[in-house]
């Protein structure tokens, strides 16, 4: 599957290209004129062992796209690599960093037998939502010809690019994925436990009992895979959940103290929101208004 070729146009492989983060990459890179490949296991294709088509594929490519698990990430790249050519630039879009990090090795080591540029994305939304606006970590694993223009190309699609690195990439989406998850979780986890059927909970719902709903309907109904993934691949998430079973555990005695021992509790939960505490105040104010319409 190919584009039309455009001036400065690049030879793009997207292994996993039938993916839902695989397609939205190829779908941008063919809008912008280069030419695009799609490789998938769908279509018999194993990059882990790649016949002659993928091989060639490989060879002549600027950019390859891994949009595949881990496990066939790591698999791969000692022979991905080998086909590229030096210069070529290998993209990641895993949702842990460190592993393969640690796979691709320092700028001064080579443990996949490569100079070339090497570059993590992270798309921090489904991509059914659409890319403008949303936010993508970018983890340089080795810097090289191709990444700035990697980088300008996703801020054109409208991204907002954080570039971090693989370490602070785990620590920061233990946070953001794993712990948000979890709440999300144990909130419809404990729902079932009290017995209490959504009919009867929506004639009194506040607008946060609805928020928090919407939110497990989402999660509840995503792919198991994917959220399964999100708390089993993270090295940091249990360190996630252990804090989120410690808080529980500290707001049900806390609710057993005396005022100003609670009162000191909400100050220390909304703590983490900085300067932000407004704005996100603000955000929640809309949401609550659009229930309300």
């Amino acid at each position: 599957m190919t584009g039309s070729a455009g001036p400065g146009a690049r030879s793009v492989v997207v292994v996993g290209g039938a993916g839902a983060v695989g397609s939205m990459f190829a779908d941008r890179w063919r809008s912008g004129g280069d030419l695009v490949h799609i490789l998938d296991a769908t279509s018999g294709d194993d990059i882990r062992a790649p016949g002659p088509e993928a091989t060639a594929r490989v060879r002549a490519a600027d950019i390859v796209v891994l949009a595949v698990p881990e496990n066939v990430a790591v698999a791969s790249l000692g022979t991905v690599r080998s086909l590229m050519r030096p210069t070529a630039m290998l993209v990641e879009t895993l949702s842990v960093k460190t592993r393969f990090a640690a796979a691709v090795g320092g700028p001064d080591e080579s443990r996949c037998a490569t100079t070339g540029p090497v570059v993590g994305v992270n798309p921090m939304f489904a991509p059914s939502l659409g890319l403008p606006g949303r936010a993508i970590a970018v983890v340089v694993h080795r810097d090289g010809p191709g990444v700035d223009r990697l980088i300008d190309d996703l801020a054109r699609w409208g991204a907002r690019v954080q570039v971090t690195t693989a370490d602070r990439h785990d620590r920061l989406c233990a946070a953001v994925q794993a712990l948000t998850h979890a709440t999300i979780l144990s909130f419809g986890v404990a729902l079932a436990d009290l017995g209490v059927e959504a009919d009867e909970a929506a004639t009194l719902a506040t607008p946060p009992f609805m928020t928090m709903s919407a939110m497990l309907a989402r999660v509840a109904g995503g792919t198991p895979e994917v959220y399964r993934d999100v708390q089993s691949s993270n090295p940091c998430a249990s360190t996630a959940r252990d804090a989120l079973t410690r808080a529980v555990s500290r707001v049900s005695a806390t609710c057993d103290s005396d005022a100003d021992e609670f009162t000191a509790l909400l100050a220390r939960a909304g703590a983490p929101l900085g300067d932000r505490g407004s704005e996100y105040a603000g955000l929640c104010a809309r949401l609550f208004a659009g229930l309300a319409s």
